[in-house]
């Protein structure tokens, strides 16, 4: 999965990630972490590297990180902010 670039634009400011969609004229703001997840998201990454890249950021159990980055990927996909696989 990959953030969708088309319309999208985000910034980190004082540790935490504001997020444009300009195809709704909507903005989200979320935690460091979140910023972790958005700059692995410029390419594209599966589950596993995400949940590596808290792990290695933070220390976190894999169980946690697992959690973490599935509630993350449901929020970013409920805003439409992930690019779709072809023939979705």
């Amino acid at each position: 999965m990959k953030l969708r670039t088309s319309d999208v634009t985000w910034r980190e400011i004082d540790g935490d990630l504001v997020v444009l969609d300009l195809r709704s004229s909507t903005y989200f703001t979320a935690n460091g972490a979140a910023g972790v997840l958005m700059k692995q998201l410029a390419e594209e990454r599966t589950d596993v590297q995400l949940q590596q890249s808290l792990v290695d950021e933070y220390g976190i159990a894999q169980s946690q990180a697992a959690e973490d980055v599935r509630a993350f990927l449901d929020d970013l996909e409920r805003a439409g902010l992930l690019e779709q696989p072809v023939g979705r």
